[in-house]
């Protein structure tokens, strides 16, 4: 056959029209590919056998067309270019063993190059994602102790920049802040917090300049990958911020959506003066003494006062406000008047601000009760910034609440491994397992939170739930009057319980301190939920119910774990605690007690 006659049969048989369409479709699926590998952990490499894909199929896609057509009526036979008879294009014998015969190498290919691809992944570090990544404590190059604040905050809205980027699991600050000057090996960072890729760097600031040098490095082969310095005016910082984590980016071989990359492109010059006031704020939250918060308070409020449109400075007094009244240090009443219009403020100003998106779900969890609203809004949180531990876990501990429990559990992990080394994601992890009655697992944690971090209140309060459930009343009990001394500051209530208990026992111990606090209650504020707690551990039913409903009522911010941790038997069976829970929409826990109990 001539060329010419064989081109003109190719055209006929339409074999080039079916090139085509093969080579756009393979190009299609590389890039395709290139987006999905990273999101599930396939090294780049992996690439490479798609590409051989495509190359050994080519052939055998060719072979088909000269010999096939696909009609409306499936697969069919080419007509030749001269036939004396009528031609049928139906399929013979020949043609279905030539077919099979097709198919079965295109599938022996297929599985060859995945078992290449599944290959590739290197089984010695399985359990550590390779697009992970952990930005390290940043050297103070100035030496100068009154720059320290700044020098943390620049570590923070790094990983804030970074922790944008769905495709990287960015670990969390808290949890790096004990490698500062350690003399820890990469390798060991890198198992200890579970990350492949370690960034290093120093911070000058001068003036109204400011210097930022990174290093990326790779933790497992204790190499060095990557260095740039970035230099602009403190105005420009975010600017900076969005440059460096986009280079990051670019050398972890991840892909930008085009929501963050708009994001980055997008970030705007910020007043100096404001920011600058905004990272004294974080600086003194970080530290987490009651003296601390207070001046963070008034940083917060320099920076509203100095620019009224910057989001963060209303998210910072709005996460105080929360704080306060989670910890019973506001009244329930003073919280829902002033800590959500703080984070509807942030929102209205910065809508695609992750921490404001999480402050307005929390203030309408554990304040107004709202669960309808506050889902989307932790969801978009966790949208926004994937690598957000705290999302996860205040999430964890919503869909607690509502009886959620695979999923809440689910999101504790996430945070827990976002970062593992924060007492606070610890504790929280503890009362998350008292949700799901894992008591034990929840003394342990919350004996090792107490030993690295003494006097954490929230330790103290799952060590006296999770050892009530278990029947452990001594170290109960102790655990609720540590949490009297070392939480509150109260030593002369610790001793009135421990006192009691040595008198009278332990339920009747907890009974008459709730009738102590009860008194107390008439003069300064007291948490409704605790006076309910005592009278349920002291078995009192009728009144822990009431003090429940009292909870409800003055909105305290405990009263949505009415229905996941209230487990006394006696309670639960009650129908006046089961209407509790449906007036509260707690409708899961309602529905389960009333089944469970059913006469």
């Amino acid at each position: 056959m001539r060329f010419s006659t064989l081109i003109t049969e190719l055209r006929r048989r339409r074999v080039f029209r079916a090139a085509g369409v093969f080579i756009v479709a393979a190009w299609v699926a590389v890039q395709v590919a290139s987006l999905v590998f990273p999101a599930i952990e396939v090294p780049e490499n992996a690439l490479l056998y798609v590409w051989l894909v495509a190359l050994f199929l080519f052939p055998l896609f060719v072979v088909f067309a000269w010999f096939y057509d696909i009609t409306s009526t499936g697969i069919a036979r080419t007509e030749p270019a001269r036939s004396a008879d009528a031609f049928d294009p139906s399929l013979r014998r020949s043609d279905y063993l030539l077919l099979a015969a097709l198919t079965i190498v295109a599938v022996a290919i297929t599985l060859e190059f995945t078992s290449r691809i599944e290959g590739s992944i290197d089984p010695g570090d399985a359990t550590i994602n390779p697009f992970s990544i952990a930005v390290l404590p940043l050297d103070n190059i100035a030496g100068d102790p009154d720059q320290q604040y700044f020098v943390s905050g620049m570590q923070g809205a790094l990983i804030a920049g970074l922790s944008r980027i769905r495709a990287l699991r960015v670990t969390s600050k808290t949890s790096t802040l004990q490698y500062r000057d350690a003399g820890v090996s990469l390798d060991e960072i890198g198992r200890q917090l579970g990350v492949a890729r370690i960034i290093e760097g120093q911070v000058y600031r001068s003036g109204n300049r400011v210097r930022i040098a990174v290093q990326l490095l790779d933790a497992m082969a204790d190499e060095h990958i990557w260095s740039a310095t970035f230099e602009d005016r403190l105005e420009n910082i975010m600017l900076l911020q969005s440059r460096i984590a986009q280079e990051i980016a670019g050398q972890v071989r991840v892909v930008l959506t085009p929501d963050v990359q708009t994001q980055f492109e997008t970030a705007q010059s910020v007043n100096a003066d404001a920011y600058d006031a905004f990272l004294k704020g974080v600086f003194h939250v970080e530290r987490f003494t009651p003296e601390d918060m207070q001046a963070a308070a008034g940083y917060f409020q320099q920076v509203v006062d100095i620019d009224p449109d910057y989001a963060l400075g209303y998210w910072g007094l709005g996460k105080l406000c929360v704080f306060q009244a989670q910890a019973g240090l506001l009244t329930p009443d003073d919280a829902r008047a002033h800590c959500l219009p703080l984070m509807l403020k942030a929102l209205d100003i910065d809508p695609f601000l992750p921490e404001a998106h999480l402050g307005y779900g929390g203030t309408l969890t554990w304040q107004h009760f709202d669960w309808a609203a506050a889902r989307p809004a932790f969801e978009r949180a966790i949208e926004l910034n994937p690598s957000y531990a705290e999302a996860h876990m205040f999430f964890s501990h919503y869909l607690g609440v509502l009886g959620e429990l695979d999923a809440s559990s689910e999101h504790m992990r996430i945070a827990l491994e976002l970062d593992p080394m924060n007492p606070f994601v610890k504790a929280l992890s503890g009362i998350q397992l008292v949700m799901i009655d894992q008591f034990e697992d929840a003394v342990l944690v919350s004996d090792q939170v107490l030993q690295s971090t003494p006097g954490f209140g929230f330790g103290y309060v799952t060590l006296f739930l999770a050892h009530h459930y278990l029947g452990n009343k001594e170290a109960s009990l102790r655990a609720f009057a540590n949490f009297l001394r070392h939480t509150f500051g109260k030593p002369d209530a610790a001793d009135i319980v421990e006192a009691l208990y040595a008198e009278l026992g332990y339920e009747q111990a907890l009974l008459q301190f709730a009738d102590i606090l009860i008194e107390q209650s008439k003069s300064e504020h007291v948490p409704p939920m605790t006076i309910g707690s005592l009278y349920e551990h002291g078995g009192d039913v009728e009144r822990a119910i009431d003090w429940y409903e009292i909870a409800y009522q003055r909105s305290d911010p405990d009263a949505p774990y009415i229905g996941v941790n209230s487990k006394t038997p006696e309670i639960n069976a009650h129908p006046r605690f089961q209407q509790l829970l449906r007036d509260m929409q707690l409708d899961y826990w309602a529905d389960n007690y009333a089944r469970d109990y059913a006469r």
